[in-house]
């Protein structure tokens, strides 16, 4: 008799988890191997299973950044769509909010977030239940909806605090709320949620993590008007060279680095972002940092160069840098008595 190399349905359906495990833990060699496990094994999956696989494939590619293949992946779920069952749809629009926050498409997200609510109540694991409040936590908060971010980030920590295997997705929450937090100026919420943060990234290991909390502390600090709290913070994540929030530590830095009076540490600071702002071709930031320079350095330019820098971010719709930048510009003319400026300045800081 042949053999039958069926992979059983038991060891499958625990590979299905463990993939699972792996995704929302973001350990992206644990998930590649698993896919390509699973891939093997695929003429043998039973459509319920295949359902399964599909939206889960989906969020395996986002981790990998690949937008094109996960969109894919629920398209091929949804040639299954006269299967589905209630738990299918959460999963199925929970995939399709991810790819929608992901491409920053944020009220798409909500929407489809909002659509796989309704199926929430026929989930059984916490920490699925929390991953999801965290996830619409994360939504609002790029939506600046702060109140409602707030609501469903506590209602993941809750969901999630049990669970020492998901301490990672526990620390995204207390993360995302520390700074929910320092938005809405309750710095000592923020503070605490951020070390707790912390100190699970530290618990874990996680360097990409720890190094943007050791970002959003020194930025809290830089709010609380201590820069020299800030520094520490600062210096900290400055260590990793992480690509995607580099220029924004060295902006706060050097920012910080002037105001406690240490300008050559401060000018070494500007001088590597401004470079960099160049080198990456990011115009907002080479605004940003130009415009720092101006305010400590070249105070003669400084009016120039902000006003300038204002109509930059006014041409783009950066409409957080233009009222930022504007209400610093109107209190600069109020106190230099040049009240028509001010007003004007006033009006756009308000816009």
């Amino acid at each position: 008799m042949g053999q039958n190399i069926t992979k059983p349905v038991d060891d499958i359906t625990a590979q299905l988890d463990n993939w699972s495990i792996s995704i929302r833990l973001d350990k992206r060699e644990a998930a590649a191997t698993i896919h390509e496990y699973l891939k093997s094994f695929i003429n043998d999956f039973s459509t319920d299973t295949l359902i399964k696989y599909t939206l889960l494939e989906s969020r395996f590619y986002l981790m990998q950044k690949d937008l094109v293949n996960s969109a894919v992946a629920i398209d091929n779920a949804k040639t299954y769509l006269d299967h589905f069952h209630d738990i299918h749809r959460h999963y199925l629009h929970l995939a399709e909010g991810i790819l929608f926050y992901d491409e920053k498409r944020y009220q798409d997200a909500l929407h489809c977030f909002e659509k796989a609510e309704k199926y929430l109540n026929q989930l059984q694991d916490s920490v699925e239940i929390g991953e999801f409040h965290l996830r619409k936590a994360m939504t609002y908060y790029f939506l600046d909806i702060t109140t409602l971010s707030a609501l469903h980030a506590e209602r993941a920590i809750e969901a999630l605090k049990p669970y020492k295997t998901f301490e990672f997705l526990l620390a995204r929450a207390e993360m995302l709320q520390g700074m929910n937090y320092m938005d809405l100026q309750d710095f000592e919420l923020s503070e605490e949620h951020l070390h707790k943060a912390l100190i699970s990234y530290k618990n874990i290991d996680n360097q990409y993590f720890i190094t943007t909390t050791n970002l959003n502390l020194g930025l809290l600090y830089v709010q609380r008007e201590l820069p020299e709290a800030a520094i520490r913070y600062l210096e900290e994540a400055r260590k990793n060279k992480q690509e995607r929030i580099h220029l924004k530590i060295l902006y706060l830095l050097a920012d910080s680095y002037w105001k406690t009076n240490h300008p050559s540490k401060a000018m070494e600071a500007y001088t590597e972002g401004f470079q960099k702002s160049i080198d990456t071709d990011d115009l907002t930031m080479k605004w940003e940092f130009a415009m720092l320079h101006k305010k400590f350095e070249d105070r003669v330019n400084y009016e120039s160069v902000w006003q300038e820098g204002i109509e930059y971010f006014r041409k783009v719709n950066d409409l957080f840098n233009v009222r930022l930048y504007s209400k610093e510009l109107a209190l600069h003319y109020t106190e230099t008595k040049q009240y028509e400026l001010a007003t004007r300045y006033y009006l756009l800081a308000s816009i």
